[in-house]
């Protein structure tokens, strides 16, 4: 009664529950029958075990069917019974059970046993992955941890790459599935929703699948593929591993920038691993004589470490400058020009000569450190709780092409931390009661919850986040004295200001490159104190007047840089120019269950996700481009003293200057603290004057006794004569650091100090709240999206077709303002406002409204302040003219100072204020989603079957999606891209048909076409004639089609021979490769068009081959044997090879200086992607052998296993073309340094030769080929 109790109680709940099923889980299912009589045998006991522990287990029912559910990826051991019924047990080993698939045994049958002896003894059956896949379902592949052990690949994209329809961009290690681009595929580990890195320990992984087409529908938020990595579980027997890989070892020697550093080994690439793995009871229960029998608490732990010298290693290698000329440029980086007027810095004038090749790039060592762990509870077979998690942590510098010439000691640090954890509960009932009327005959649920966060942090490793370090040269003192103007009214001369006569400088050891170009721009003029008065009759010649003539003749200022070599490389001493502090953090709670109904599996559950994402990092220029730390001295410098600029007239001073008297004022402190006589700060909110950085840096100054005022005084503050270690961004308030537009810091889910902050993002807050310091608070809160989803889904079977039919819900929630009307950053009238306005004023006869303009479209007049007459009508995207007639140029409806919305009394007070208005925004409305899930599997015969599916697949959008509201504040004084809040999920349909066939008892081949339907993808445009002005967004506004078929062959071992072959052929062709592909039409102002054109992904033919060779050992063993030694036993190779047809890209119709930073544009050759980079080959391998071995003393001696291996990539070092120079079609040159047309250009350089050789080392970019090969060698010990 209890039993019929609880499955009643989980059927209620699974009916009224809907949602996200647990991925990563799959089912077993199959039929126990007599062996002799061929009748099924009820109320057998099946169960599943794993390392010695049971894992799940019931019984048959009267049909000797059973099935069970949510059962974790992995190798299983199935053992059947019923002593009962006197039957002989019987143990199946090694059964695959893969996520989202249906493992069918049907092959069962059990003996009768002959004795009691005989029920004792087990048979024991090895279990046979079959050739046909019976449950059809997703397309894709499964690839398992003996499989992947083989492989010379280590990771799960790695793995996925092995699998048809899958391409891997080897430039940018994206992955393309099907023709989707590369975020619409999504990782799993464990179930659990990927952020960050998926790296893990390879010994870690049980299986790898990847899902390419048919997706079920207990999987959304992806329009492209998964690719799900299940994890290995505990044992109940103690096991581990440990490995150690090598391609050889760096020596640093004494040099500090590593010119005397040294590779021995393989290759020269410095690559070294260690991994370990153990696994065991952590618990065992016991019977009554205190014998431990039942693990109860299992544990497995692994982790690894890796160390490269490179990872990314380079086609012939790379270039570096010499460490003499590099030690000469240092100590000497200026010299004077020909008249001494100036200086020029002599890395202008080097040559090839003074440069030389290295087999790895410089300062780019990385680590990292990932690790794994799983705790399962057995608590019986009907019930697992598991509990489980992963990490990843690496670290290193952040290489830069730009700077590894010359300046490859100041490429910046990163440090990533990605971290999960899961909780998961599992439950499963079932009905074999004599005699029950329920058609209900098993059931199981499945809760789990997860956590997840990804850290990252990027800076200078020397300054790291003391941000004021960056740009300091040294200390510099500057000479002021009040200048003045000859009155002759009144014969006198007359104060009108202060003028700098001279400069100071104690170079700074914290940038010493930086501190020794102005060192040596002071010997160059020959510095010495007093030298302005050399300059008295001609001060605008004297170097050392000002910063501002230092900087002008090449010297630096604190938050100066190098000039660029010929706008080609970085200039040594170049600091790093970034930092970021960023921290994403997910909460998911996902539940699923299943009931099987009479034939029915139906399938329900549930997903609820939180996301707060946040960052603090440099600001960006008015344009978009970064805007580093480096010149927060400028600000700091524009930010302090300006409040005294001016004279305080009503105090003069009188003295005797020669024959003529002189009139000097005091400053005048225009500043709230000093003209209210609090001396407090009044802020934004009192119109204050000073700023809030000066007056918090005389605050300081005054509480350390280094002046003699506080933050009310008018003394003239130097910030340059100051150690860095003072300044702080919490001296400023927001608004001095978002400058205008060009700002200095970009936050959200933190303040502009970097301090993390709670809440959500209040558009009217934004632009009205202050502080206690009366500055604009500029709250901004985390990026908090929801995603909530859920499906049903059932699984049948009618007359031998089996059909899988579903439906999945999508809600998603970007929790955040929007604005309602793209074209209205305020508040505008509709028609119907505009007729009220009318009736309410009828003396306002201007307002003429045509009869066919709807009540809510926009009016558009000639002036906002002083309307007169109405221009036009908006509707959406549709504009009208004043006579209610539709036209595509919204220019016609321009006033004399552009476009002029109607606006609201609200919007006109926020548009003279400056700042755009709350009522403008809304909050962004919740896209539901409803997406069919329909396939199924038609088998013709036991060694045949077609299969098909129709999906409806849709994807939050990822790209320029977060509300920024400083972008609105400055929309007037920036160019830069906005950000579409607003944006909508993409969407794709999927459709697929396909056959499979038994070509041999070990072999079958797999032929599947499909079909796909891209919509809504993102991808910027213009909002023409939007107020106050047009901008840059992103819209819902690519379509395109994917057209494809895969042919995979599929050979189980036979002989020594194992083999996967795939072929793909695919048109991905639409409207926009990525987000970003329509900048250059949009950039240039055009209208939004779109044309069809092939993806930059695309790859027409795909040839994905892996081969396995193998030996046994023993009676297995079929190699050759010199006496009786078997030479090749347990000896295997694994081969991969991937071909591809080259890749799209479009030809530009003149050559231009792509070496440069700034190139210019040329127009389109041909089509958009209308040219083709040459086929790539590749193809890597793994040899190894391995040992058994014995460990222990005799009687109790445990097998142990040895496996060394050598792996190499890239075989034949067969170097691919990843990418080429547009006007050539070549990857080493773009035609500049020939052409006639950049002859003069070239010749008009500080120096021919040296801008030549510059812009050839630069121009034969060695990432546009494909990395060279590596070679590793691996040994495994497992225990």
């Amino acid at each position: 009664m209890l039993r019929k109790l609880n499955l009643v109680l989980v059927s209620i709940l699974l009916t009224m529950s809907y949602g996200f099923s647990q991925v990563g889980q799959g089912t077993v299912k199959g039929v126990v029958t007599d062996v002799d009589t061929g009748e099924p045998i009820p109320f057998a006991k099946v169960v599943l075990k794993q390392g010695g522990s049971i894992k799940a287990g019931v019984e048959t029912d009267f049909d000797g069917a059973f099935q069970i559910n949510s059962i974790n990826a992995g190798s299983y051991d199935v053992e059947i019974s019923n002593e009962v019924e006197g039957y002989k047990p019987q143990l199946m080993t090694g059964v695959k059970i893969s996520s989202e698939k249906i493992t069918f045994l049907d092959n069962i049958a059990l003996g009768k046993a002959k004795d009691v002896l005989d029920i004792e003894e087990v048979e024991v059956i090895a279990y046979k992955v079959p050739l046909i896949d019976k449950d059809g379902g997703a397309s894709g592949s499964t690839v398992t941890r003996e499989d992947i052990a083989k492989l010379p690949v280590r990771s799960a994209a790695g793995v996925a790459g092995t699998v048809g329809g899958v391409n891997a961009d080897e430039s940018s290690g994206d992955l393309s599935v099907r023709g989707s681009r590369s975020d619409a595929t999504y990782f799993y580990i464990d179930g659990i929703k990927v952020r960050g890195s998926s790296n893990l320990p390879k010994s870690a992984i049980e299986e790898v699948k990847v899902i390419t087409g048919g997706l079920p529908a207990n999987y959304g938020d992806a329009t492209g593929g998964i690719i799900s990595v299940t994890t290995r579980g505990p044992s109940a027997q103690y096991f581990g591993s440990i490995e150690a890989v090598t391609s050889g070892f760096y020596f640093s020697g004494k040099d500090p920038d590593g010119y005397d550093g040294k590779v021995f080994g393989l290759d020269k690439y410095g690559y070294n691993l260690v991994e370990g793995m153990f696994s065991g009871p952590l618990w065992m229960q016991k019977d009554s004589t205190g014998k431990k029998t039942k693990p109860r608490l299992g544990f497995l732990v692994s982790a690894n470490l890796t160390d490269q010298l490179d990872s990314r290693p380079l086609a012939e290698g790379g270039w570096r400058i010499k460490k003499e000329v590099r030690d000469e440029l240092v100590a000497n980086p200026l010299r004077a020009t020909s008249d001494g007027s100036s200086t020029i810095h002599n890395a202008f004038f080097l040559r090839k000569d003074d440069f030389e090749r290295i087999p790895w790039r410089m300062n780019t060592r990385r680590t990292n450190v990932s690790g794994q762990a799983k705790i399962d509870v057995n608590t019986g077979p009907s019930v697992n709780l598991s509990f489980g998690g992963s990490l990843n942590y690496r670290f290193g510098n952040n290489y830069n092409y730009a700077n590894s010439l010359l300046n490859f000691q100041n490429f910046g640090a990163f440090q990533q931390l990605d971290w999960r954890v899961f909780g998961r509960l599992t439950q499963r009932f079932t009905n074999n009661t004599e005699g029950s009327s329920s058609k209900i005959r098993s059931a199981n649920y499945s809760i789990m919850v997860d956590y997840s966060k990804s850290k990252t942090n990027f800076f200078d490793p020397k300054h790291k986040y003391n941000l004021f370090n960056y740009g300091h040269v040294g200390t510099y003192e500057t000479s002021i004295r009040p200048s003045y103007t000859f009155d002759s009214d009144r014969n006198m001369y007359v104060h009108d200001g202060f003028e700098e006569y001279e400069v100071s400088f104690t170079p700074s050891e914290t940038n010493p490159a930086l501190a020794a170009i102005t060192s040596q721009y002071y010997d160059l003029f020959n510095y010495r104190p007093g030298i302005s008065e050399e300059y008295f009759s001609n001060p605008d010649a004297n170097p050392f007047r000002s910063l501002d003539k230092i900087q002008e003749l090449n010297g630096l200022r604190n938050g100066d840089v190098p000039l660029s070599v010929y706008d080609i490389w970085s200039n040594i001493g170049s600091p790093f120019n970034y930092f970021e502090r960023t921290e994403n953090d997910q909460f998911r709670v996902t539940g699923s269950g299943s009931v099987n109904i009479g034939d029915h599996a139906l399938s329900l559950g549930f997903e609820y996700e939180q996301r707060w994402d946040r960052s603090w990092r440099s600001g960006t220029t008015t344009n978009g481009n970064g805007n580093g730390p480096i010149s927060i001295w400028r600000i700091a410098r524009q930010l302090t003293n300006f409040h005294i600029d001016e004279l305080d007239t009503s105090s003069a001073y009188v003295s005797d200057s020669g024959s003529y008297k002189r009139v000097t004022y005091d400053r005048l402190n225009t500043g709230y603290a000093s003209q209210s006589g609090t001396g407090q700060y009044g802020g934004a909110l009192n119109n204050d004057n000073q700023s809030f950085f000066d007056y918090n840096l005389r605050e300081y100054l005054h509480e350390n006794g280094w002046i003699g005022t506080g933050g009310d005084g008018s003394e003239f503050i130097d910030i340059d004569r100051y150690d860095p270690s003072i300044y702080s961004f919490d001296m400023f308030s927001p608004d001095e650091l978002l400058n205008g537009g060009n700002s200095y810091v970009s936050y959200w889910g933190y303040d502009h100090t970097g301090k993390k902050v709670r809440g959500n993002t209040d558009i009217n807050k934004y632009f009205n709240e202050f502080d206690e310091n009366g500055n604009y608070k500029r709250f901004v809160g985390a990026f908090q999206p929801i995603y909530m989803a859920g499906y049903i889904m059932d699984k049948f079977a009618f007359r031998d077709i089996v059909f899988n039919v579903g439906v999945r819900v999508d809600v998603f929630d970007a929790n955040q303002p929007v604005l309602k009307d793209p074209w209205l950053f305020y508040s505008a009238r509709t028609v119907a406002e505009a007729k009220t306005e009318l009736s309410n004023d009828p003396t306002k006869t201007w307002i003429d409204i045509p009869d066919a303009m709807g009540d809510d479209y926009v009016v558009y007049v000639d002036d906002v302040n002083n309307p007169g007459n109405i221009k036009g009508f908006r509707s959406g995207q549709v504009w009208y003219d004043a006579n209610g007639v539709e036209t595509e140029d919204p220019t016609e409806l321009r006033g004399a100072a552009g476009i002029q919305p109607y606006l609201t009394q609200k919007g006109l007070e926020a548009w003279n204020k400056g700042t755009p208005i709350a009522d403008a925004f809304e909050d962004y409305r919740a896209q539901v989603n409803v997406m069919p899930r329909i396939s199924f599997s038609f088998p013709i015969s036991d060694e045949a079957a077609f299969f098909a599916h129709y999906d409806i697949l849709t994807k939050r959008p990822t790209s320029g999606f977060r509300f920024d509201p400083f972008q609105y504040q400055f929309v007037n004084e920036r160019s830069a891209i906005i950000n579409n809040a607003n944006l909508k999920p993409e969407t794709t349909v999927d459709y697929e048909l396909g056959f499979q066939q038994v070509l041999t008892k070990t072999s079958s081949l797999k032929i599947a076409a499909f079909y796909r339907e891209q919509r809504n993808n993102v991808q910027l445009m213009n909002i023409f004639e939007a107020y106050p002005s047009t901008y840059r967004t992103y819209g819902n506004r690519d379509f395109g089609t994917v057209k494809g078929m895969t042919v995979e062959y599929d050979m189980r071992r036979t002989g020594n021979l194992r083999l996967r072959a795939n072929y793909t052929l695919q048109f991905a062709d639409g409207t926009g490769s990525d987000a970003t592909s329509a900048a250059g039409l949009v950039n240039a102002g055009l209208p939004n068009l779109r044309a069809i054109f092939p993806y930059s992904f695309d790859q027409r033919h795909a040839f994905a081959i892996t081969a396995d060779y193998r030996y046994g050992s023993g009676k297995d063993y079929n190699g050759p044997k010199i006496k009786d030694v078997a030479i090749f036993e347990n000896t295997g190779l694994n081969v991969v090879t991937n071909i591809y047809s080259g890749s799209p890209y479009s030809a530009q119709t003149s050559i231009t200086n792509e070496g440069q930073f700034s190139p210019l544009n040329a127009g389109l050759d041909g089509t958009t992607n209308g040219s083709r980079l040459p086929w790539s080959y590749r193809l890597d391998l793994q040899l190894d052998r391995t040992f058994d071995l014995e460990l222990g003393k005799e009687g109790k001696k445990k097998a142990t296993f040895l496996n060394v291996y050598l792996r190499v990539t890239n075989l034949f070092n067969q170097f691919n073309v990843l990418n080429v120079y547009r006007a050539t079609g070549n990857p080493d040159d773009d035609g500049f340094l020939a052409a006639a047309a950049s002859q003069t250009s070239i010749q008009n350089q500080l120096d021919e030769q040296s801008f030549r050789d510059y812009y050839n080392l630069k121009i034969d970019n060695p990432f546009n080929i494909s990395s060279p090969r590596t070679i590793r060698l691996g040994v495994k010990f497992d225990f």
